[in-house]
């Protein structure tokens, strides 16, 4: 990143301080957690340790994620879209400071009492749940970035503090998470202790974020939106998406995140079966958590001084290769070592980090030249990275997964797995996920523009 004013300084138009930069960056710890850990966790909870088969467990991940999640994040869009001239974005943050906790604990205290239906139906009415908190906070979250200045370059040095505080939420939600499941001892009450930790972490990070979007809002000198009266139809509001500029990068997102999606939820199976880490597969993927945030941290200034030298899609285009072509070779590679899983980690994170800072950076230059939609271009946004996450992360993953024959009752007893289910981990790991990224490079390449 490059040095921003400090905030006593005299501010450029459009200019933030980097306490700004940085209080409005802390809320993305929250914003990260509710992403990952359902999406690195929950379909291996649901299969280890409730005993559910892959793909009734993923489909009971991905329905809510549908149903609850997008619906959830267009209303919030269109609402916060609605009222922002009657109070800030950033009030909407509240929401997830009081749902937060109440979010986790219920969707890993799951009574072991229940039969097996009953089990599949709470978790999923418990994750309708937590998707609706996850929506009222992370489309204004998202929507605030494009009203702070004016300036692409600015924007993208805003979006490069928020991946910084992705690596921490990733850390949390991967390293932290994991390890406290295993310092607990596994099983259910390592999972429930999981939820209470999580349960604080989350609320604080949303309220340094009010507070930190709060006084960025200061210094950038925002007047209050002026009403217009004007209601947003559904035809309209889908004429708006439509546009070339916005829906092209829109689906290049949606392809990458069902891989990125497929590669997170299948980590723990492959590091577990294919590399043959067994019970020390959470202790080993929280090291390269540490190391794929390390990644995400240190090429933050190359990837800004890069956008800024040669523009910003060849730079994204460039990233989706890079990432699609390591997952790829490491997954064909699980017999390697963990020292070469530590440094394909290190590399897949740095370029994981340029497609998606560079990606939010034009979804932000978009939002900031349309500010009346900002809302919901955000709302659409954040819609389309659940339905990629959800799609690739659960549902996909649980039928390869049971395509290839992953026995549930052989990963509860601790057992390895057979080598066609093997298989069916490598693909939903690393080679179908570098399908999907590369797809979106060549699809931003041919018709993106920024």
């Amino acid at each position: 990143m490059t040095a921003a004013a400090t905030d006593a300084s005299p501010q450029q138009a459009g200019r933030l301080g980097l306490l700004s930069q940085v209080g409005y960056g802390a809320g993305q710890v929250a914003g990260q957690v509710f992403r990952d850990v359902p999406s690195l966790l929950l379909l291996f909870f649901m299969t280890t340790v409730l005993g559910i088969e892959p793909a009734l467990a993923g489909a009971a991940i991905f329905v809510p994620k549908l149903v609850w999640g997008v619906g959830c994040d267009m209303l919030v869009g269109i609402l916060s879209d609605r009222w922002k001239q009657r109070f800030h974005r950033r009030w909407w943050l509240l929401a997830g400071v009081i749902g937060s906790p109440a979010a986790f604990l219920l969707l890993f205290h799951v009574p072991m009492d229940l039969s097996t239906q009953g089990r599949v139906a709470y978790v999923a009415g418990a994750f309708s749940l937590y998707m609706a908190v996850f929506a009222s906070f992370s489309v204004p979250y998202l929507a605030i970035a494009g009203e702070l200045s004016d300036d692409p370059h600015q924007r993208t040095i805003l979006m490069s503090w928020r991946l910084v505080f992705t690596a921490a939420g990733v850390l949390v939600g991967g390293a932290l998470a994991p390890g406290v499941v295993q310092y607990l001892g596994g099983g259910q009450p390592g999972y429930e202790g999981m939820a209470r930790v999580l349960a604080v972490i989350c609320p604080l990070s949303l309220l340094i974020a009010f507070f930190g979007a709060g006084r960025a809002s200061r210094q950038a000198g925002r007047a209050p939106a002026v009403a217009t009266g004007d209601r947003l139809t559904a035809r309209a509001a889908l004429a708006v998406l439509a546009h070339p500029r916005f829906s092209v990068l829109l689906t290049s997102n949606l392809l990458q995140l069902t891989g990125s999606g497929m590669a997170y939820a299948a980590m723990l199976y492959f590091l577990t079966y294919n590399m043959g880490q067994g019970a020390g597969a959470l202790q080993l993927i929280g090291g390269l958590i540490m190391v794929a945030c390390a990644g995400i941290i240190v090429a933050q200034p190359m990837w800004v001084a890069l956008a800024r030298k040669v523009g910003k899609k060849p730079v994204y285009v460039a990233s989706a290769i890079g990432y699609a072509l390591t997952y790829i070779i490491w997954s064909v590679n699980a017999g390697a070592g963990t020292g070469v899983a530590y440094g394909l980690c290190f590399i897949a994170a740095i370029f994981n980090s340029g497609w998606a800072l560079l990606s939010f950076s034009m979804m932000s230059d978009i939002a900031g030249e349309d500010r009346a939609h900002a809302g919901l271009y955000s709302a659409a946004w954040i819609a389309v990275d659940k339905i990629g996450f959800a799609l690739g992360g659960t549902l996909l993953v649980g039928i390869v997964l049971s395509s290839f024959g992953f026995d549930v009752a052989r990963s509860m007893a601790g057992l390895p797995q057979e080598p066609r289910a093997l298989t069916g981990v490598m693909l939903a790991f690393g080679v179908l996920p570098g399908l999907f990224n590369l797809t979106a490079a060549a699809l931003y390449a041919r018709f993106g523009r920024h």
